[in-house]
């Protein structure tokens, strides 16, 4: 990994089913974020290109969603690529992709982009999360990109409560994890500091950085409550957002300190796979502990 990695977590309103005029604002923050804070690292939430599914299926949405969808590469993807080359930097974002062969059906995806505009890695949302079901349908591969920066893992909002997930990503090179949330207020089910509280485990847990961008702005009944963070290999939080209003959080990722963090705890030595198992078998298997 790099000595030193900038970012920048944007948290976009992104505007529903509006994807060009979503590409144009988030290639204004790329552009900004890189001339005015030399970031190398720019990321949007979860489905910044279209905003998140209605709350319930509803055929009209449905038809405008898949209207609104488009394939990587394509038109937002041209546009961040386009960006991400006049600033120099990576871009990380959301997109509403349409599956490249089946007509009608739709991947929730994050899509890396690199410096030179080319998309180095595409993550398909693995864990669809209720009203998702009813529009995506859910990637099967967990796969960790080499850069210039690090190497990179990708995951999408719901994919965060499943620690398997960046367990494995972090088991195959990962060293920075890019989480995209859409998650909005839902009192007393999901605490305001829950993305706070997530990234720093999943970052303590895997002694990796992790990332996490949330939306903020309203959707049909939703409304989203911003607060993103960056979290660093001991699970010290390195920089977070107190608001749901559009703004940039900004963090400074030292690979010294990964280094330093795995070498103080030796997890990856210490693991007892052998003991692990049961993750890997059916909920019908009626697999019982025997410990006494």
């Amino acid at each position: 990994m790099k000595d030193q990695v900038r970012v920048s977590l944007v948290q976009l309103d992104a505007k529903p089913l509006e994807p060009a005029a979503n590409a144009e604002r988030m290639a204004g923050f790329i552009e900004r974020e890189g001339r005015e804070h030399r970031a190398e690292l720019v990321v949007f939430p979860e489905l910044s290109s279209t905003g998140y599914v209605q709350s319930a299926r509803d055929d009209r949405f449905a038809e405008q969603l898949y209207r609104a969808s488009e394939p990587i590469p394509g038109p937002t993807t041209e546009r961040l690529a386009a960006a991400a080359r006049a600033a120099g930097c990576h871009v990380v974002a959301g997109i509403s992709q349409t599956h490249p062969v089946i007509p009608e059906v739709l991947y929730n995806s994050a899509v890396l982009i690199g410096p030179d505009g080319a998309v180095i890695g595409v993550h398909h949302k693995v864990h669809a999360c209720r009203d998702e079901k009813e529009y995506y349908i859910a990637g099967d591969t967990v796969d960790v990109h080499p850069t210039e920066l690090g190497n990179i893992a990708l995951n999408l909002c719901y994919d965060v409560r499943f620690p398997e997930l960046a367990r494995v990503q972090t088991l195959r090179g990962a060293e920075i994890v890019v989480s995209l949330w859409a998650s909005a207020v839902q009192p007393g089910k999901v605490p305001p500091d829950s993305i706070i509280q997530r990234c720093a485990t999943r970052a303590m847990e895997n002694a990796v950085f992790f990332l996490g961008c949330n939306r903020t702005g309203t959707d049909d009944t939703m409304t989203f409550y911003g607060r993103s963070a960056a979290a660093g290999p001991s699970g010290d939080t390195l920089a977070s957002s107190d608001t749901d209003q559009e703004e940039a959080v900004r963090a400074v990722l030292a690979g010294a300190d990964l280094r330093a963090q795995r070498r103080y705890l030796t997890l990856f030595r210490d693991r007892r796979p052998e003991l692990y198992g049961a993750l890997t078998e059916s909920l019908s298997s009626g697999a019982t502990g025997t410990g006494l």
